[in-house]
């Protein structure tokens, strides 16, 4: 298995960041606006997973203002599922934020994306609760948070 390279999203990553998540969270996709604005505000934490083929993978995650993060997004192509990119970007968006400012970060998952929950659960996170209808009638998530307890210097 070949690994492409974890790296910051840049501008011109923002249309293939977009058909990825149309294609990955199909009627719960982020519109390309939306995307170009979280890159503006957030895309220090904006990471993309690619090679020479392109971009297959992305994640982001912001933070709330009020000392807590959440992961608003981790997709990766069909095709390079089940390979551990999913697990690179997060542990590395982890880090980078870990590093930055220790602090708990949360995450909403569909209940039967049972890949997402293993995958979350492998890197600490815990769930918290079930919300019904979290993203309108029919669209229950899990809530889940992984806690970060600050390093002595």
């Amino acid at each position: 298995m070949q690994h492409g390279q974890v790296r910051p999203a840049v501008e011109r990553d923002l249309a293939a960041i977009a058909a990825l998540d149309a294609r990955t969270f199909p009627g719960l996709s982020y519109p390309p606006f939306i995307l170009r604005q979280l890159y503006d505000v957030h895309g220090r934490h904006m990471l993309v997973a690619a090679d020479a083929g392109g971009l297959y993978g992305y994640v982001l995650l912001a933070g709330d203002g009020n000392g807590r993060s959440w992961l608003l997004a981790l997709a990766v192509d069909h095709p390079h599922r089940q390979q551990g990119h999913g697990r690179r970007l997060l542990d590395t968006v982890l880090n980078l934020a870990d590093d930055r400012q220790p602090c708990p970060t949360w995450v909403s998952v569909a209940p039967d994306n049972h890949p997402a929950l293993r995958l979350y659960q492998a890197a600490g996170f815990r769930l918290t609760e079930l919300y019904r209808d979290y993203f309108g009638p029919g669209q229950d998530r899990l809530v889940m948070v992984r806690e970060v307890h600050r390093r002595i210097q």
